[in-house]
């Protein structure tokens, strides 16, 4: 079933959470399109700022004085300014105090940047129900968030985490391409376990490793192929005495894939 995309969701969810809170306000760096449902509905709040720079971490930085929770959505190419680099701009505004946005392809050269940043959760939900969610708590939270959240169509992704029977290996799924791959897989093979992670940062990706570390086994990480050495690093860092190997999920999976998927499983 498609659903809307990543971003789309959250411009959705962010709209209805604004006509809750007035403090939330939304920035985005591309040119200003007609159809964005947050300028029709709070066009007070609502600012395109294509190309500005260091403007917009000053915008933030005055935001957030005023006592406004602003989103940043970056877009990817040349709407990301001119005049800082991309890693400067989102590593700015994350810094004073805004929730930033940002696309898959742009995010994972500066995975460990955001990771050492201390107190800023880093999530990478699947879906339009957990994209809703993770955007709903970033409303909540006096903390800034990293959410990396794509702009192609979306799909359904429900799922229910599932304990591997025995002598099976468990799955571990991250963002959406991972988890697409660990579905097919698991369509393949049902006896696997699945267990899906949506935050990455330090502090709960050492909370989610706790749970894990309950069941011993070998684990398998599907991840788009950038994500995915960071990921296992941090994953085999917290569970030393698990074997936890990695299978790389490209943006579209096929057949080959899931019996690589199945292949480390059973190895």
């Amino acid at each position: 079933m498609v659903t809307l995309s990543g971003r789309d969701a959250f411009r959705s969810e962010l709209t209805e959470v604004a006509g809750r809170d007035r403090r939330v306000v939304c920035l985005e760096t591309r040119a200003r399109k007609k159809d964005h449902p947050f300028e029709a509905a709070h066009p007070d709040r609502f600012f395109s700022l294509p190309n500005v720079g260091t403007v917009l971490t000053q915008m933030v930085t005055g935001l957030r004085a005023a006592g406004f929770k602003p989103f940043v959505a970056v877009t990817p190419g040349p709407a990301e300014g001119r005049a800082v680099a991309p890693r400067s701009l989102w590593r700015d505004c994350l810094e004073a105090g805004a929730t930033v946005v940002m696309s898959p392809e742009g995010f994972p050269d500066g995975y460990d940047e955001v990771w050492r940043m201390s107190g800023v959760p880093l999530a990478m939900p699947c879906g339009e129900e957990e994209t809703r969610a993770v955007v709903r708590h970033a409303a909540r939270s006096p903390l800034p968030h990293c959410l990396v959240l794509g702009e192609g169509p979306g799909t359904d992704l429900s799922w229910e985490p599932s304990e591997p029977s025995p002598a099976t290996a468990r799955l571990i799924s991250v963002g959406e391409d991972g988890t697409r791959l660990a579905l097919a897989a698991r369509a393949a093979a049902p006896g696997l376990g699945h267990a899906h992670l949506v935050y990455l940062d330090d502090v709960r990706l050492s909370a989610a490793a706790v749970e894990l570390a309950t069941w011993t086994g070998k684990s398998v990480v599907t991840a788009a192929p950038r994500l995915l050495e960071p990921v296992l690093e941090a994953l085999r860092s917290r569970l030393p005495g698990d074997a936890v190997l990695g299978v790389p999920a490209p943006l579209r999976a096929g057949r080959a894939d899931v019996e690589q998927v199945l292949a480390a499983a059973a190895a």
